[in-house]
């Protein structure tokens, strides 16, 4: 490799008005050449990059320098060139030839006062990947922009023919991940030789893209790989990749002019050079999937690596247990990034009491999405049973500062001390619910619950000393508060069931929040938590339903979980915002007349509305007890963007409106998410022959209960409400509808259930109810 570092120039007599010279190197007919820079003093350290492939360099080997003003009135105008031999690099191959203050010619070939300097050296695959002080030319600010990737070496495995042939560049940009910046939009610039292509814009610091670029050449081989893509890495060395592909690539992306800053975001890529008669590589797997454990990220050789050191401090865990009659001896499993660690394993406990600490080495920002905790069940040393997992999304704990304006610069990862559910068995159906927005298979839980887990999460950045393995047992005390439980009270009133399927058999409708009510679980005592056995009946048309007609179930269960209400108010209070903007923006998009009289009304009430919503305070988290460092963090960026949308929507203009709203309920909708619920959600079964058939899944804070307003109670609390049932995934009809069942549901503490007005409407029977004694 021929690596040329392009230092300065002086033009002399001074140009008027100032030039902006740029200098083209000719080595071997291939040109390359550096930006502009105004001046007649012009600096710009740019390194320029030559694959030698199988033909070294020979004694009549040289370099042609021409300087040219591109500033000029007229195209391109010339001022000096220069011929440099490489002769001394074919006997030295090692040194560095260096070029100082060389007198440039004219078009006569006479000397002239203009001079140039620049650096040139031979260089191997291995002074490549060399950085800091050890490269062989050093390495500048302006270098760092045109940085080629830290890749490994490859061999050219024939000569490369010297007359044109017909290739194709394909680049497909999958998603960027961790983006750093302030209400981001971004968009890919892809530069595929001297062609552009842009991807669509997006919001958020985690765009999902997937979007591909086609560009077809009719060039010497030998000059068509030395032509580059921006996102920049040589053709040549992805034609000499395997199969032709660099496929699902990560890139560390760098800010050009600031690489000292480091990694500022993540890019997804696969980039294909084709020749005639070549395949491309098959990519078999889905766009959105997910594969963190055999990550590998190029980047620039001079961005610096930020490290930091993830902590998590497991506590312990409870209601652990895979089949009845079983103890477990469980172990919990922590995975990012493909690397796993892992606590001691506790004999023939289901509620095991770990007190341990496991610490992560990562760089920042973190390219993993997820977080995967295991608990395996590990008799005799060996683990053959997974119990529970649960997943923990790193934008819900952490932030780069995309979700705001102005200088909010987000905070690293933290969690707790709060529990996480476990789930297993069974897995939910597998559904695209928006462009990007997929869970991937591989940290999908499952619907059954499996007990849950206790445990923090803190984040250090500087050098941390400690193993990643330590006992824990003298700080348990500080987090036994979060720990205190309190009875709560689950309400389920069924009015109807209709659109169902033929069932031969009787069936029965199950409710559950974790263990509680759970009559598939054995290792507890039994509760009535089930409606009475009933037939389904032909509706005449198409489906049945069951004949519940004026006499409806009800099912009580009652339950005991930590007091969380702080922390459900304030998410019960955004999604309230939430749905109204949304309510209010579907009424706009409605309004397909842009004369429409009733369209600038419906845009005033969606302002008003919209301050209105949020200038209600969200509850204050810095003087409560039991808040963790999420909490306080989170109800910041909260009320942040908050007191943004309102200051929005009082100066905002009758102008793009859609759009204006959408990317508002987009900001909301990312902010929505809380990772410390620590209540199971309630889980509605259909069940027939005592085995579950189909499922509902109700958010345990869209039903909850709050004494201080009804804003802060859950958006169904004590209503009616539609649940449309699915089958487990892998099971039932495709295409196919279980059942389409409404309810009225209630779950509070038991102390407020003086509230419950549910029971005061109409003529209820109770068939199932639990007493606490």
């Amino acid at each position: 490799m021929l690596r040329v570092v392009v230092e300065s120039a002086k033009i002399n007599p001074p140009l008027t008005p100032p030039p902006r010279p740029c200098v083209s190197v000719y080595f071997r007919d291939v040109k390359k050449k550096t930006s502009q820079v105004e001046g007649n003093n012009p600096t710009w350290n740019e390194t320029l990059v030559w694959h030698l492939w199988n033909r070294p360099l020979r004694n009549d080997s040289f370099l042609q320098v021409i300087l040219q003003d591109l500033g000029s009135v007229k195209k391109e105008r010339f001022i000096g060139l220069a011929t440099i031999m490489l002769k001394p690099l074919v006997k030295k191959p090692r040194e560095v030839l260096f070029v100082k203050d060389l007198a440039l010619l004219n078009h006569s070939k006479m000397p002239t006062d203009c001079t140039i300097t620049l650096h040139v050296a031979c260089m191997t695959s291995q002074d490549v990947e060399k950085t800091g002080d050890n490269d062989l030319l050093g390495t500048t600010t302006q270098e760092a922009a045109r940085q080629k990737l830290v890749v490994p070496s490859y061999a050219v495995h024939k000569e490369l023919s010297s007359k044109p042939q017909h290739f194709q560049v394909q680049v497909k940009v999958f998603e960027a991940r961790q983006l750093m910046g302030n209400n981001l939009k971004p968009v890919v610039k892809v530069v595929i030789g001297s062609q552009q292509f842009y991807t669509r814009t997006k919001m958020g610091s985690n765009p999902f893209f997937n979007e591909i670029f086609f560009q077809n050449f009719h060039e010497v081989p030998a000059k068509f790989f030395d032509d580059t893509i921006l996102i920049q890495t040589d053709i040549g060395f992805i034609y000499h990749s395997p199969g032709h592909t660099l496929l699902r690539k990560w890139l560390g992306l760098c800010q050009p002019n600031e690489p000292s800053s480091g990694v500022r975001g993540y890019l997804k890529v696969t980039i294909c050079a084709l020749g005639v008669g070549d395949q491309a590589l098959v990519d078999q797997k889905l766009p959105y999937g997910a594969d963190d454990s055999t990550i590998q990220i190029f980047k620039s050789t001079v961005v610096p690596i930020n490290v930091a050191y993830l902590q998590f401090f497991i506590y312990c865990a409870e209601d652990l247990h895979l089949k009845k009659h079983h103890l477990v001896s469980p172990m919990l499993e922590v995975e990012l990034i493909g690397e796993k660690l892992k606590t001691q394993v506790k004999t023939q406990t289901e509620n095991p009491i770990w007190n341990q600490i496991l610490t992560f080495q990562v760089q920042m920002p973190c390219l993993s999405s997820y977080i995967k905790f295991r608990v395996l069940d590990c008799p005799r040393g060996s683990c053959w049973g997974e119990i529970g997992t649960v997943s923990l999304s790193l934008n819900q704990i952490s932030s780069t500062g995309a979700e705001t304006e102005g200088m909010y610069s987000g905070f690293l990862p933290c969690f707790g001390p709060s529990f996480l559910t476990l789930h297993g068995g069974k897995k939910a159906p597998f559904r695209i619910q928006e462009e990007g927005a997929s869970i991937p298979s591989s940290v999908k839980d499952g619907l059954a619950y499996r007990g849950r887990v206790f445990l923090e999460l803190i984040t250090h950045i500087n050098s941390y000393q400690q193993t990643t393995m330590k006992d824990l047992s003298k700080e348990v005390t500080s987090v036994e508060k979060h720990q205190n439980r309190q009875k709560y009270g689950l309400c389920v009133i069924f009015l109807s069931c209709t659109m169902m399927p033929n069932f031969n058999d009787l069936i029965q409708f199950e409710v559950s929040i974790g263990h509680y009510g759970n009559k598939m679980d054995l290792n507890y005592k039994p509760l009535v938590s089930t409606t009475q056995y009933s037939p389904v009946i032909y509706d005449g048309n198409i489906y049945h339903y069951v004949p519940w007609y004026n006499t409806k179930p009800v099912v009580a269960v009652t339950s005991y979980w930590e007091d969380v209400s702080f922390r459900m108010n304030c998410l019960n209070l955004l999604h309230f915002t939430r749905d109204r903007l949304k309510a209010n923006l579907d009424t706009l998009k409605s309004m397909r007349n842009p004369r429409d009289p009733a369209l600038l009304p419906q845009w005033k009430k969606l302002l008003r509305e919209l301050e209105e919503d949020c200038k209600c305070p969200l509850p204050c988290m810095t003087d409560q007890p039991k808040a963790t460092n999420l909490d306080k963090k989170r109800w910041q960026l909260r009320s942040l963007l908050l007191k943004e949308l309102a200051q929005k929507a009082k100066e905002a203009q009758p102008r793009d409106m859609v759009a204006t709203v959408e990317g508002w309920l987009y900001r909301l909708n990312a902010m929505l998410p809380e990772p410390q619920v620590s209540l199971p959600d309630v889980m509605i079964w259909l069940t027939a022959k005592e085995q579950r058939v189909a499922y509902a899944q109700v958010p345990a804070h869209s039903i909850l209960f709050s004494p201080t307003g009804a804003l802060h109670c859950g958006k169904f609390c004590g209503k009616a409400q539609t649940l449309l049932l699915q089958y487990p995934e892998g099971e039932g009809q495709k295409d196919t509808l279980p059942a389409h069942l409404r309810v009225c549901m209630w779950l509070g503490n038991v102390k407020d259930s003086a509230d419950l007005q549910l029971l005061r409407e109409g003529k209820v029977v109770v068939y199932a109810e639990t007493v606490s004694i």
